[in-house]
């Protein structure tokens, strides 16, 4: 996708969204999670599971027999983490990626949380996409996170005199939803 292209989707995503300036992260993960039901026309469930057994893998997306989207993320403390994790999933939506097909068996078992691991591991098997679809997704998702974060102060973050890409980097790395500078640990 070229940056026009690009930068015309994220105009039109964040305008969608209409986050309220002192929406948390956890809001603005809720409202992606609503706009990509909007966008699909089909119910989107989504969980947050421990996603241990799986390598390299903090989200996906499946599509049910029933026409439900199942979508998968990284049960992360930090609700930065999970939405920048949503947005990546949601970047497939808006690309027209073909989603994993789960079997109603595949998709009755998704249900048992303490299947989950076990879930992604069978989601992580059977992905359709490729490394350059997968480096689209996560390049869109950057910038949607990066035009959600710029300007705004969450309700669910300290305000600092740090920069807030330095903030967004820390909150991921510390896995918490709070910047603390060093000195003030």
């Amino acid at each position: 996708m070229n940056r026009r292209k690009l930068r015309k989707l994220v105009d039109e995503v964040a305008r969608d969204l209409d986050l309220p300036p002192d929406a948390t992260h956890q809001e603005a993960s809720r409202r992606v999670c609503e706009l990509m039901s909007e966008r699909l026309g089909r119910a989107v469930d989504v969980r947050f599971s421990a996603i241990t057994n799986a390598v390299c893998l903090s989200g996906a997306t499946a599509l049910l027999e029933n026409g439900t989207y199942l979508v998968i993320c990284a049960d992360s403390p930090s609700w930065y983490h999970r939405l920048h994790v949503l947005l990546h999933e949601f970047a497939h939506v808006l690309l027209k990626h073909q989603p994993v097909a789960l079997t109603r068996d595949e998709g009755m078992r998704r249900l048992a949380p303490h299947l989950l691991p076990r879930m992604a591991k069978i989601i992580a098997g059977r992905t359709t996409l490729t490394e350059d679809e997968e480096r689209e997704a996560e390049n869109l998702a950057d910038h949607l996170l990066e035009r959600l974060t710029e300007h705004r102060v969450w309700a669910d973050t300290a305000t600092t005199e740090e920069p807030a890409h330095v903030r967004r980097v820390a909150e991921s790395l510390e896995g918490r939803s709070r910047w603390v500078r060093r000195g003030d640990l």
